[in-house]
């Protein structure tokens, strides 16, 4: 009996220890100055969307990102079709005329599309975003103003499950939603440690001198943010960029997830 009042009393001490570290984090960083871009300010963006078997989201994925309030003439918009065997690349193909470079390879993974599209790009700042992710118009643009502190190498958006149907996806979304709130408080201490792949943005002069993406590494945005902490360099976060992603509906989905 006494163990078991033990464990309790430990387990209401860490409890308490976590919520107070977490809520002075989250309270005296919102005091501090960030350094941001004004509108004049924002420098040329490029997004890659690595795409396979992506048919039956492709074309939203894109109509969202197109409809960003970002400067047009400082926006570029790439897909790089990792060999799909539906018709991920034909869908994509057609939104061409709004000025969206769309390109085939064989199938290698999303590191080699990924790195693949960087060879493409024009942008100072890449974003990668996930075929079945859809971002609200600010979202770019409250993400892209946190790289005026040169220090900063990424920006993480508020990503939140889209739509949640069944009781899996209503779970995930409350998950997302904690997660937020940890993601402020751990930006605050330079203590991100993931860099969401569904949808981040990057300096492209990071990738220049520390290389792409590691492929075949399936955790590749975790490795990324590994690869930026260890260099000395921030990962900021910006709680004013939805980003929506669909979340697995099955359970097995999941898993493999």
């Amino acid at each position: 009996m006494d163990f078991i009042k033990l464990i309790i009393y430990v387990s209401i001490y860490i409890g308490l220890v976590s919520t107070t570290f977490f809520i002075l984090t989250f309270y005296f960083g919102e005091k501090k100055k960030k350094l941001l871009y004004s509108d004049d300010e924002l420098p040329k963006v490029s997004v890659i969307i690595p795409a396979y078997n992506e048919e039956k989201s492709i074309e939203a994925t894109i109509k969202s990102i197109l409809k960003t309030d970002y400067p047009k003439d400082k926006f570029q918009v790439i897909v790089i079709d990792d060999g799909s065997k539906d018709n991920t690349f034909k869908l994509a193909k057609k939104f061409e005329k709004f000025g969206v470079k769309v390109y085939s390879k064989k199938n290698g993974g999303k590191g080699t599309a990924l790195n693949y599209g960087l060879k493409k790009v024009n942008g100072e700042i890449i974003f990668s975003m996930d075929a079945d992710t859809y971002v609200e118009e600010r979202c770019v643009k409250q993400m892209v103003r946190f790289f005026k502190n040169k220090k900063v190498m990424c920006v993480s958006p508020s990503i939140l499950v889209l739509n949640p149907k069944n009781i899996l996806q209503r779970v995930q979304y409350i998950e997302y939603i904690m997660g937020l709130f940890l993601r402020k408080a751990f930006s605050n201490v330079n203590a991100i440690h993931i860099t969401p792949g569904a949808f981040s943005a990057y300096r492209k002069s990071f990738f220049d001198k520390y290389g792409g993406y590691e492929e075949g590494n399936i955790t590749e945005d975790l490795e990324l943010a590994m690869r930026i902490q260890y260099n000395g360099f921030l990962i900021e976060h910006s709680p004013e960029s939805p980003a929506y992603t669909i979340a697995p509906n099955k359970f097995t989905h999941l898993l493999k997830q």
